[in-house]
């Protein structure tokens, strides 16, 4: 019987401009740690330390106790747990925080209690905590923490994995500015244009059939955001000056991660993800912006114990 497991969990890219609240995927880099500890105390979720940001420590306030105690009860509350968090992935980024938090909370307890649930099983887990921090139950952050990849999360229904784009490079970039998921939504407009709604459709559409077709420079071509972009974009520090010099140094396509702040970018080679690094890393600098820069694949693989 285990009484200790180390569990890794990884950033990701929710909306990626074509799927608003419906598509995401796995990065490779960064990732978040976790440990999670038996106890006899049964039922009972505590936090032993938190390292890399300052998150409530209090088990009924806090993602990953709240996911991995809805997964316990489940299960009977056959003991306790001590958590141990580990963040790299700073809250308020844009690259799923809170959903890498719930994610490892549920591999954790499903591989010390050897549960044998699937990653489809224990997404409504995770979920139960993600939503604590979103206040919506969407799934597109919390699904390829779980399964890796590139992850449809219809309406209904499980989640839909499309072929990831192995010649992808993203660059991920972190301006150290919160921004609150209920701000970046109150910009949202409640009605849109159908013309506009009708050409979005026909975009995922065009992306979902290059990835399965492994065309990955028309994947990036369909990579249109007629719906939020725009009006998410005026929250988010330089926007349009980091989306130009993106482009201008390589990038095939590009946009908001998430509720942003966090920007990521397309190449199609590692030699331009390194161009895109350096240019946007340098204007951030120049500009005063704290930042963290990231260049990651598609991670093929979710949540998962690394003791």
């Amino acid at each position: 019987m285990k009484q200790r497991v180390e569990v890794w969990a990884p950033a990701t890219v929710a909306n990626m401009n074509v799927g608003f609240d419906a598509l995401g995927c796995a990065l490779s880099t960064p990732g978040e740690r976790m440990i999670l500890n038996r106890t006899a105390h049964q039922g009972e979720v505590l936090i032993r330390s938190i390292h890399g940001a300052e998150l409530d420590a209090n088990s009924e306030r806090n993602v990953a106790s709240i996911a991995a105690k809805s997964l316990l009860q489940s299960l009977g509350d056959p003991c306790g747990l001590e958590l141990e968090i580990f963040k790299s992935i700073l809250p308020g980024s844009g690259i799923g925080s809170s959903a890498a938090s719930a994610a490892a909370a549920v591999v954790g307890v499903n591989e010390l209690l050897n549960a044998g649930l699937s990653p489809e099983e224990l997404i409504p887990f995770a979920l139960d905590g993600e939503s604590y921090a979103s206040g919506a139950r969407h799934a597109d952050n919390v699904a390829p923490a779980l399964l890796g990849g590139l992850v449809i999360c219809p309406p209904e229904g499980p989640p839909i994995a499309i072929p990831p784009l192995e010649d992808w490079c993203l660059v991920v970039l972190h301006p150290h500015v919160p921004i609150k998921t209920s701000d970046a939504r109150a910009v949202l407009p409640e009605h849109v244009a159908l013309q506009d709604a009708a050409a979005q459709a026909a975009w995922f559409a065009t992306f979902v059939a290059a990835c399965h077709s492994g065309n990955g420079k028309a994947a990036a071509h369909a990579l249109e955001d007629l719906l939020v972009g725009p009006h998410r974009s005026i929250l988010i520090p330089y926007y349009d000056e980091v989306r130009k010099l993106a482009f201008s140094h390589g990038a095939r396509a590009g946009g908001i991660s998430g509720s942003g702040p966090s920007t990521f970018w397309v190449a199609l080679d590692p030699s331009d993800a390194g161009r895109i690094e350096r240019a946007l890393s340098g204007f951030m600098q120049r500009n005063s912006v704290p930042c963290s820069v990231h260049i990651s694949a598609i991670s093929g693989r979710g949540a998962h114990s690394i003791s």
